[in-house]
């Protein structure tokens, strides 16, 4: 997809701390800028590295091959160790299940420079995060037992993952994934449903830039959910075509994780039904259509565009 010169994300510029040459997307680079940290019920706050090749490090991370292992790859502007929404991702899911969380780093390559240089630097960190899981079955993991989830950019990462892994994941999870400079015909960078057996996709700020939208507006996953309309989310402000009440989006885009990383020990979940339009949504029109409940406690027995509304504060679930 070409975007015209209006649509253009505005973020190439570069601060005075980095050179020309780091915004150059090498493989090498690359590699060395992305890290993979390893939390786990032994060791739920010590930032410990897993190196993907290196077995020492594995049997000194506290990672067990038995258990479900949770992989989350933050997006633009974000870091993979002490950033909120994903600490917070990670407390939930050590609170639900004895596992290994493993968050994929690619903070330096996704920090406000260059947001070209982070969509190109996607697809390689997603290669690298799909090496991880090849090296952690090769040491005996089961691959059925990996989840990985991406929020924005990461969610291509999270696909990407997918694609490079040797066998199918069995579930990826899209947070609102980044729609800025990708298309639904280059499925080889985006998230895509050839990346998993079953990809589950949270949409909570669809639509272009000119709408001051930053994820996809169609449905990309085996299932899809449309958050209070999918483009602007209650306690956001309204977004209009022309308009920035919302920062870009910025307040409605962040809410997928929230309200991911509510799902995980929500006791109410976030229940959704089948159905073709938010505006028959709103009109009680498939009230007695299939419902499913988005997030972590997915059935993964359901497929289409699913629609349901939040609170417009936490707790989101009604």
């Amino acid at each position: 997809m070409v975007l015209e010169d209006e649509q253009q994300p505005h973020f190439t510029f570069i601060t005075s701390t980095e050179s020309f040459a780091d915004l150059q997307v090498k493989p090498d680079y690359v590699k060395a800028n992305t890290h993979f940290f390893i939390w786990t019920r032994r060791s739920p706050s010590k930032l410990v590295e897993l190196k993907t090749g290196n077995v020492s490090s594995l049997n000194e991370s506290g990672y067990d091959k038995n258990l479900p292992t949770k992989i989350f790859a933050h997006g633009f502007e974000m870091n993979g160790y002490n950033n909120e929404e994903v600490m917070n991702i990670r407390d939930e899911y050590l609170k639900r299940e004895d596992c290994n969380f493993i968050s994929v780093d690619w903070g330096k390559l996704a920090k406000g420079i260059n947001y070209v240089r982070a969509v190109s630097s996607s697809v390689i960190v997603g290669e690298f995060t799909g090496d991880l899981i090849n090296f952690l079955v090769e040491q005996g993991s089961v691959l059925k037992n990996f989840h990985v989830i991406g929020f924005s950019l990461g969610a291509h990462v999270a696909g990407k993952a997918g694609a490079t892994v040797n066998g199918l994941l069995p579930r990826v999870t899209g947070l609102d994934p980044a729609y800025p400079l990708f298309s639904m015909e280059n499925t080889d960078q985006r998230l895509d449903t050839s990346d998993a057996e079953f990809v589950d996709v949270i949409h909570t700020n669809s639509g272009n830039l000119l709408q001051a939208s930053l994820s996809f507006p169609q449905a990309i996953g085996h299932i899809d959910f449309f958050v209070n309309g999918g483009h602007s989310q209650p306690g956001c402000g309204f977004i209009i075509s022309g308009g920035i009440t919302d920062l870009l989006g910025a307040c409605s885009h962040t809410r997928a994780p929230l309200y991911f990383t509510e799902s995980i020990n929500s006791p109410v979940g976030f229940k959704a039904v089948l159905c073709d339009t938010w505006a028959h949504f709103k009109k009680g029109a498939c009230s007695g259509n299939t419902a499913e409940l988005m997030g972590e406690p997915i059935s993964k027995k359901s497929y289409g565009v699913y629609y349901l509304a939040t609170n417009k504060k936490s707790p989101f679930a009604e």
